[in-house]
């Protein structure tokens, strides 16, 4: 609950302006006004973030409420604002707002800024109650606004609203109680029992019991009753509030006093509460414990005691006006600068005086830890003491490393020093001769009881158990150079040097481990030994020993753990890092998982500033950084400071938080996410916000989105609060957004929505169809133009070719065949000269009647040269084709004519016919065939013969070949048929008999169409 700025009563006819004099003396009150907090009196141990005017946060709140999808709603004297953890807006409906989208008014605006109260109700509902009257109802987006036309006082502010366990809503005003009847609001009538007086707070307890508190005392409305009833005269005169053991509260701003109604439930003991000076504001939290809200602070009231924290602590401003509990148990501080969150925090500082962090740590025998110079103790809040005075040379008071033996002695080293605790008070002990300024790196004890010193730059030392010093590096196998950090147990020493490499003394022997073990840490700065696992942390990440190796440990998402300067392996098997980024922590059965697969990628915790972790891991001393105490706290030292958390108490998970699409922006105009929507035409650019409503570490919170058409698989978003989508086409999209966790977990139901592009009018189906007709017609008409310029130069190239025919008949006929007629008359003349029985007569005649068989063949061809055979029947010449060459049984020739005869070119009924008479002949010689079909069609598009017969076929190899080997007919056939630009097909198969297809254009077969084309593209 909130309760904000706790009033006087004030008898007159003017309660507006006397509020707000009243308010402005609350802001400008001087502080020695207020209570002083003792000068020993600790800041509030919990994680504290404040938002400014600076961060958007708006100042002066005085009502805050939660509505039950999440958001933070806070009410100013500015206006109404709301708040998802990120970022604060200002919620106003404007023109986006008010309108749907085809521009009909949605809800009316907020009918003023200065906001006196807001209540959030189990239905999702927000009211609103305004300073200088009228109220109002939100709910999913639609606003109804009430004043003096529905009921309500004019210019009366409205300090609360609440229904009763009834549904009836009530408004605690300055002037008396109303409640809403339907749509408007009634005076309450004295059948009530409620006096006309001024109202402050309403209040609805577990029990549905209405409270309402006013200057006249505090009056409750039990469920079914019809009268209010009321409380003892001392209930107070300020606010009311319920604590989790049941019992109802009542503050009397006039005495500062608190005020029990009720007795808690069960019986339970009530605790004590005593406050002094002036209050702004009080609130009680799940736990029962008690902040109260002042003109200088905010105070935190517990069973330990009170806690403060101020301006000077990192609170946003002076006076609290408002206190508010989330529904994560978060507590919201508003006051007269901004906004400020308090949450739980896993770490808790420890504060040592005079140190700036870097501490080494040792745990003691108490629950407590050593850290450097200084003992905390385990308790609650830890005592810590020097151990010995400050030094006059800074130096010499930064330690280094600290370690507890097992036999319970304290040593801590530092620069120049080494100390010894056992029991009393510590001594110093001397340092070897010639290393009194050496920096000790790490400190181990062996089985003998000697202490082992690596002192940087100097070497490796040990200190006998009877005070003497010796050096031991450089001997036995040892470097020269000093270890960066040591470890022992019962199974022996461990020593770790750069370039990944580690020393294990075990049983008075030195083994060597490096990169061909599996070590690719760097320079190892943590060793942590626990049963059979040796853990090994450096700058570059985290090893394992598994056996006679060392495994590499990776995190899922690749992460190596780097800069690891601490380790702790728990008795439960999980094992605690204290890494570069933070705290790391890996369960017992990812470990486990671990040891069976070398190659698994474990799953992990990480703890930063979040949890109350300040600071990084130390990089290089002290050592070591994290430690685990008696009472099984860990211990952690940073680079800010020193903390300490119990391990087992980790927060539950909690589930991710619903996403919100918050809006849709196009060219620059943010639009309000509708179902359905559609975004003008020529959209293409599109950012949609959205945000997850999870209060207490929004930062923690992924998000995922994908957009249907557009991404296959999900987009990692990490982060952000948005996505960018460019180059859209137009047509229906669904955007969906998932979140995570704050442990990175997925799950629950994306955010959607449906949202469409309307198309340009380029863009139209209609528009594209009628492009892609003229896209066709374009491609028509370049086909057929393309189709006149080929039989054009067809018809030129048929027509010259015939032209050198009629060329070589002349030349034949003039020259040629003259020349032989001649030449036979002359033998003729001289052969009739020679006496008959001459033989040499005999064979001139015989020549000469060879000759002429010779000049006829000539003539004849001639003839063919020069003849028109594009008027002669085709048909009539396949019949004399078939009856030629038909063998003596063979089957005589079926010849089916389709369509109108037409004459054909000359050169293409050559070929045409040749083609013809080799299909016959092949079909006469080779098929075997009983019945052999001639199929000529003359259509208006085409020219079409077809020779088909029955025979055995064309054997697959010759059908492979085009042929038979050194048979010419098939290549002739196609030859002729490439000639003419026609299309030749041979298809056949085994015992299935053979068919050849010839087509040809009309243009080219058919005489006329060929002239006319030709005569149109000359």
């Amino acid at each position: 609950m909130h309760i904000f700025a706790a009033m006087p009563p004030r008898k007159t006819g003017r309660p507006a302006l006397a509020l707000c004099f009243i308010l402005l003396m609350a802001c400008c009150r001087p502080a020695a006004h207020a209570a002083t907090p003792s000068p020993d009196t600790s800041p509030i141990d919990l994680q504290h973030t404040s938002w400014t005017i600076r961060d958007g946060a708006p100042p002066v709140v005085l009502t805050m409420a939660q509505t039950t999808d999440g958001w933070l709603w806070l009410g100013a004297s500015s206006g109404l604002f709301r708040f998802d953890g990120v970022r604060f807006e200002r919620y106003q409906l404007d023109e986006r707002d008010e309108r749907d989208e085809r521009g009909n008014r949605r809800a009316a605006p907020l009918p003023a800024t200065a906001i006196s109260i807001l209540s959030a109700q189990p239905s999702g509902a927000l009211w609103i109650g305004y300073r200088f009257g009228g109220a109002s109802l939100l709910r999913a987006g639609r606003l109804r606004n009430y004043d003096q036309r529905d009921g309500l006082p004019d210019n009366a502010p409205v300090w609360g609203l609440e229904p009763d366990a009834s549904g009836r809503v009530w408004a605690a005003t300055s002037v008396g109680m109303y409640h809403l009847d339907g749509e408007r609001w009634l005076a309450a009538a004295p059948s009530w029992g409620l006096p006309l007086s001024y109202f402050k707070t309403l209040m609805r307890d577990r029990h549905h019991v209405l409270w309402a508190q006013g200057e006249l005392g505090v009056y409750s409305l039990a469920p079914g009753a019809q009268r209010f009833r009321k409380a003892s005269p001392d209930s107070g005169t300020g606010v009311l509030f319920e604590v989790p053991d049941g019992s109802v509260w009542s503050w009397d701003a006039r005495h500062n006093q608190l005020h029990r109604l009720t007795a808690a439930d069960r019986g339970a003991p009530g605790r004590q509460w005593r406050l002094r000076g002036d209050v702004a504001s009080l609130a009680f939290d799940r736990r029962g414990d008690l902040w109260v809200g002042r003109q200088a602070g905010l105070e935190y009231h517990t069973d330990h005691g009170v806690a403060r924290t101020g301006p000077h602590q990192g609170l946003s401003g002076n006076a609290v006006g408002a206190i508010l509990e989330d529904r994560e148990g978060n507590i919201w501080a508003a006051t007269t600068n901004g906004i400020d969150r308090f949450r739980s925090k896993q770490l808790s500082e420890v504060t040592i005086p005079d140190n700036g962090g870097r501490t080494p740590l040792a745990a003691d025998a108490e629950g407590g830890a050593w850290l450097g110079r200084f003992h905390a103790t385990g308790s609650d809040p830890a005592v810590v003491t020097a151990l010995w005075p400050r030094a006059a040379i800074p130096w010499h008071n930064l330690m280094t490393c600290a370690y507890r033996a097992p036999d319970g002695v304290l040593w801590v080293g530092g620069y120049g020093g080494l100390w010894r605790k056992q029991g009393g008070r510590p001594r110093r002990i001397a340092l070897p001769s010639g290393v009194e300024g050496g920096q000790i790196n790490s400190l181990v004890q062996d089985h003998d009881g000697g202490l082992w010193a690596a002192i940087a730059t100097r070497g490796l030392y040990r200190l006998d158990p009877r005070g003497g010093w010796e050096k031991r590096g450089g001997k036995d196998g040892l470097p020269e150079e000093a270890p960066r950090s040591m470890a022992g147990d019962d199974g022996g020493l461990w020593f770790a040097y750069p370039h990944n490499r580690l020393l294990q003394r075990e049983h008075g022997r030195w083994r060597d481990w490096g990169a061909a073990d599996g070590l690719a840490i760097g320079m190892t700065m943590a060793l942590h030994l626990h049963g059979d696992h040796v853990w090994a942390g450096g700058e570059n990440g985290l090893a394992l020993r598994q056996g006679s190796r060392f495994v590499a440990v990776t995190g899922v998402g690749g992460q190596a753990f780097p800069g690891i300067s601490g380790v702790v392996e728990l008795d439960n098997g999980d094992v605690w890092l204290n890494g570069g980024a933070g705290l790391y922590r890996i369960a017992a059965g990812e470990i486990a998982r671990l040891a069976r697969d070398a190659g698994y990628r474990v799953r992990y915790q990480g703890l930063d500033s979040a949890d109350g972790l300040e600071g990084n891991a130390p990089l290089l001393l002290p050592t070591p950084s994290l430690v685990q105490a008696t009472d099984h706290r860990l211990w952690v030292s940073t680079t800010a400071g020193v903390f300490r958390f119990d391990p087992s108490l980790r927060p539950a998970v909690a589930p991710a938080a619903p996403v919100l699409i918050r809006s849709v922006s196009v060219q620059g105009q943010e639009r309000a996410p509708v179902a359905g929507m559609r975004l003008p035409p020529g959209t293409d650019t599109l950012q949609i916000t959205y945000t997850a409503l999870a209060l207490a570490m929004p930062e923690r919170v992924g998000f995922r989105y994908r957009l249907d058409g557009v991404d296959r698989y999900w987009q990692d978003a990490g982060h952000r609060r948005a996505a960018y989508y460019h180059n859209l086409g137009p047509g229906d999209y669904r955007f969906e957004v998932l979140s995570s966790s704050y442990d990175g977990v997925w799950g629950g139901q994306p955010a959607t929505l449906a949202f469409s592009v309307a198309p340009t009018l380029v863009q139209t189906w209609w528009f594209r169809s009628l492009g892609a007709m003229a896209l066709l017609a374009a491609g028509w008409m370049g086909y057929r133009w393309r189709i006149r310029r080929l039989v054009h130069q067809m018809v030129l190239r048929l027509e010259a070719r015939l032209d050198e025919r009629e060329r070589i008949a002349r030349e034949l006929h003039d020259s040629f065949l003259q020349s032989v007629h001649a030449l036979m008359l002359n033998v003729n003349a001289a052969v009739l000269r020679l006496p008959t029985p001459e033989p040499a007569r005999v064979m001139i005649d015989k020549a000469l009647q060879q000759a002429g068989d010779v000049l006829r063949e000539g003539r004849a061809k001639v003839r063919g040269l020069r003849s028109g055979a594009g008027t002669a029947d085709l048909a009539a010449a396949l019949r004399m084709a078939g009856d030629h060459l038909r063998p003596p049984n063979g089957a005589a020739l079926q010849l089916q004519v389709e369509g109108k005869v037409r004459g054909l070119h000359r050169l293409v009924q050559e070929e045409t016919l040749a083609i013809a008479n080799e299909a016959i002949a092949n079909a006469y010689r080779h098929a075997r065939a009983a019945r052999i079909v001639v199929e000529l069609h003359y259509h208006p598009d085409e020219l079409r013969l077809a020779v088909r017969d029955d025979g055995i076929g064309v054997p697959p190899d010759v059908m492979a070949a085009g042929g038979r080997q050194d048979h010419w007919g098939f290549p002739g056939m196609r030859e002729r048929a490439l000639r003419i630009k026609a299309r030749l097909v041979l298809s056949s198969a085994d015992q299935a008999g053979t068919t050849w297809t010839m087509t040809l254009p009309a243009a080219l077969a058919y005489e006329t169409a060929a002239r006319r084309y030709a005569a149109r593209n000359a």
